[in-house]
């Protein structure tokens, strides 16, 4: 086990296996996180503001009591996808079809 108190220098991990390891209370901004298996993991109390995600892979994946304020998904896959319980792609399709039958462009 490997406990780190305070500030450490800039730490590098490569090719490590950290399955099951528990973070709390720490400081990752600026971290950077490439070709990582977060799978099953969990994220609670978590400040994300402004961070970019691309590239990922979060089918299945739960958003609970979240802010999503100014919040942007570009090309996304969204079949499926719901908030609050509303289908999202439905609704989506619903008001094309109502801006189409509107003549609005």
């Amino acid at each position: 086990m490997v406990e780190i108190v305070g500030r450490a220098d800039i730490i590098t991990a490569e090719k490590a296996d950290l399955s099951s390891s528990s973070f709390s209370n720490c400081d990752l901004s600026e971290a950077r996180y490439e070709n990582v298996d977060l799978s099953g993991s969990e994220f609670g109390n978590v400040d994300l503001a402004e961070i970019v995600v691309t590239n990922a892979d979060l089918s299945d994946a739960q958003f609970r009591n979240v802010d999503l304020t100014n919040a942007r998904f570009d090309d996304a896959a969204i079949e499926g996808l719901t908030i609050n319980g509303i289908g999202i792609a439905d609704l989506l399709a619903s008001h094309g079809a109502s801006k189409t039958a509107r003549g609005n462009n």
